[in-house]
């Protein structure tokens, strides 16, 4: 197939080629519909600028975004710090922006790498469908960390949460607890994988899973007592829960407490992602230490490789090592 023309996006957006061309660099002096029509046509076609037309408006921005659904993870916070601390060194702003889920909202943002407005991409659990991750990276500059799509196209960097899980489970599993309940979230991807981990870890042992609870919305803290208040109802209690994140595990903590129970003496949590929340649950958490920094400064440097080297970049995926970190909230091994 042909590669679109700036005439192209012209003819299918119903605007002149004076448009469009306003539209690709940036002027304030486009209305608003013809702005929205010029990005639905680019959107449509594929339509990525030739050099020399980019050429016309600077060879680069030295800008670069990154999107996420929020800001409230700690994992994706740290992990924006070490992609801007890694932008700034190179010379580059680092724009963030949260895109709340809104699929619209995230297609406009987008439209800013893709009519040259920034010049390259981070995506932090994207709500586009795979495929058109995919369709985006082979002609774009982006990358994705911690919630990989399956794209060949993308460059993804993250831990290996399947494995992770795994291992902490197995902790759960070598301090006698037997009866092991989890507190996750299926929604996103990392969720799935740490799910999996989790029954691998048991099925290896001769057990099953006691109960699996799974949030509905905000995987937040008030989520964690919510599903803390499910385990206590049960007829006998799990030894054990595993949680998707600390913050989720420090809301189960907060509700056994306040029930009367001790942690880890009635029952052991373990959360994930070693974040401060962490430190400042009583007890203090066991969990999954990841490197968040170092994701996020991998992940810009695989940015910067595609856009000044097209066609000379990393592919796949790259799982940065993850730590099992013991404190007090689950018992000794």
């Amino acid at each position: 197939m042909a590669r679109a023309t700036v005439q192209d996006v012209a003819k299918t957006a119903g605007v002149s080629v004076g448009t469009v061309s306003r539209v690709l660099n940036g002027s304030p002096a486009v209305s608003a519909s013809s702005r929205e029509k010029v990005a639905g046509a680019i959107r449509q076609l594929n339509y990525r600028p030739l050099a020399s037309a980019r050429d016309l408006r600077r060879d680069r921005t030295m800008r670069v975004l990154a999107l996420s659904k929020n800001l409230d993870s700690p994992v994706i916070s740290e992990a924006f710090r070490g992609f801007g601390d890694a932008a700034a060194e190179a010379g580059y702003v680092s724009l963030i922006a949260p895109t709340s889920g809104d699929l619209e909202r995230e297609q406009q943002l987008v439209d800013m790498l893709r009519n040259g407005s920034v010049d390259g991409l981070i995506l932090f659990s994207p709500t586009m469908p795979d495929e058109d991750v995919e369709a985006l990276a082979e002609q774009l500059s982006v990358v994705q960390v911690c919630e990989i799509v399956d794209s060949e196209a993308a460059f993804g960097v993250s831990i290996d949460d399947r494995q992770a899980a795994y291992d902490i489970t197995r902790h759960l599993i070598r301090t006698g607890a037997r009866r092991l309940a989890m507190i996750g979230n299926q929604a996103a991807r990392s969720g799935r994988l740490r799910e999996q981990g989790f029954r691998e870890a048991l099925s290896e042992a001769g057990l099953t899973a006691e109960q699996t609870l799974f949030a509905t919305g905000t995987f937040d803290f008030h989520a964690g007592r919510r599903l803390a208040r499910e385990l206590l109802a049960m007829d006998r209690l799990p030894d054990a829960v595993f949680c998707g994140s600390d913050t989720v595990a420090a809301g189960c903590v907060r509700e056994l407490t306040d029930a009367g129970l001790r942690v880890p003496d009635d029952l052991a949590v373990a959360g994930f992602d070693d974040s401060i929340q962490a430190e400042m649950c009583v007890p203090e958490l066991t969990t999954i230490r990841q490197p968040a920094y170092d994701m996020g400064r991998v992940a810009f440097q695989a940015l910067l490789e595609r856009m000044t080297g097209p066609g000379a970049h990393r592919r796949g995926r790259t799982f940065l090592p993850h730590e099992l970190v013991i404190r007090d909230s689950t018992k000794i091994e």
